[in-house]
């Protein structure tokens, strides 16, 4: 439909752009006829003076044709003078006067066009020539109706446009709610299933976790370190305290439905959680306002998880927190390899990661947080490389 719009528009100004040239065209030659014709005219009227006209007859021929077009109207002698006038020119200049070679010339609007007088109008030895300066009111009518034309052409096609583009952002909001749905019905379905996995799991996981370290603790006083049999009994231990962290990542990911915003200062909340990852960290809270309305808490745990992330894709990591406008942001700058531009939304998906080892629900609870505050969370690419993981919380 927007295509149909925009093709639409598009050959309606090409149609009256067209049309227009047509009409530029016909009022070129509709000029010319009209010149021609007063001319023919005032050679009539000329003709049937006994004498050299007078100021008054050149009044009475211009006041004969000025509905037709006659402005003016004017005797000139062999010397280039004006012997006798009538009505207002656009120029005196004998400069301006049309050639013998261009008989018609376009001045100011007006066309200009100059005629001998008959061998029978001599007086006195001399032969005048009459320049007469007439405004083509026929060519002008039809030049005003190409313009108006075209401008309801260039008014309805931008109308046209301006429907499409209407019609591009509504579908594009449309299909962004369509996704933000999807993701919620996704999240929403993850979560419950998340929450009954981990609480199936937690009870017998705790009894294996107890028992395996029993089992260590008591291989420990009766083997040497190094034993085939305690390495596998705290290699089970290991394991048991890995699946402990999942279900406890899946708990608190299902969790994370409620904000309770309270006015903090957000850069000794940004500064504490950075800080708490070991590694080349620095923080910059220079331009942080004294105070915004966050959870505190909240907001803890999704700087930590950034900072992580960020120290082991590739240190020094800065992390910043400043006010633009009514927004708080937040970026945490690695430099690392950076993130593909095809993995810049997936890596915020539940259970995708890039690790080894890791659940791959630190950036989706953190993403996830944000929004709660009614905020976005992206990654960008650094100019130094690396990536930046920015925030922005709007004001409560």
């Amino acid at each position: 439909m927007v295509a149909a719009f925009v093709l639409i528009g598009a050959a309606l100004i090409a149609t009256v752009w067209s049309t227009r040239s047509s009409i530029s065209d016909a009022s070129v030659a509709v000029r010319r006829g009209q010149a021609l014709a007063i001319e023919q005219a005032v050679r009539a009227d000329l003709a049937d003076l006994d004498a050299v006209p007078s100021p008054a007859d050149l009044q009475s021929i211009l006041a004969a044709h000025f509905a037709e077009g006659l402005r003016y109207i004017a005797m000139i002698e062999t010397r280039g003078e004006i012997a006798a006038a009538a009505g207002t020119p656009v120029s005196t200049s004998v400069e301006e006067l049309p050639s013998s070679a261009r008989r018609l010339r376009e001045v100011d609007g007006r066309v200009r066009l100059t005629l001998r007088a008959f061998r029978r109008m001599k007086a006195g030895g001399r032969t005048p020539r009459y320049l007469l300066e007439i405004e083509p009111i026929q060519a002008n009518e039809l030049r005003s109706a190409s313009l108006r034309t075209l401008g309801i052409g260039v008014v309805a096609a931008l109308s046209l446009l301006g429907v499409a583009i209407v019609l591009v952002r509504r579908e594009s909001r449309r299909h962004a709610d369509e996704r933000a749905r999807e993701r919620e019905r996704r999240l929403a379905s993850l979560g419950e299933m998340s929450a009954v996995l981990a609480h199936e799991i937690k009870n017998p996981l705790a009894s294996l976790k107890g028992n395996a370290q029993l089992l260590s603790q008591m291989l420990a006083k009766a083997l040497p370190e190094g034993d085939k049999p305690r390495a596998k009994a705290e290699r089970v231990v290991d394991e048991a305290v890995r699946l402990e962290q999942l279900t406890n990542d899946l708990l608190h990911f299902v969790r994370t439905g409620a904000i309770q915003r309270t006015p903090v200062d957000p850069g000794a909340i940004v500064r504490e959680a950075a800080t708490s990852i070991p590694g080349d960290v620095t923080v910059d809270t220079a331009a942080a306002p004294a105070e915004w309305s966050l959870d505190a808490g909240r907001i803890r745990e999704v700087i930590i998880n950034l900072v992580d992330n960020a120290v082991a894709a590739g240190p020094p990591v800065t992390v910043s927190v400043a006010r633009e406008g009514k927004r708080l942001v937040i970026e945490v700058v690695d430099h690392g390899t950076g993130v593909p531009e095809p993995e810049r939304d997936k890596i915020f998906e539940p259970f995708f990661t890039g690790k080894t080892q890791g659940t791959g629900l630190g950036l989706a609870v953190a993403r996830r947080v944000v929004e709660l505050h009614g905020g976005t969370l992206a990654v960008l690419s650094s100019p130094r490389g690396g990536a930046v993981f920015r925030a922005e919380i709007p004001e409560s």
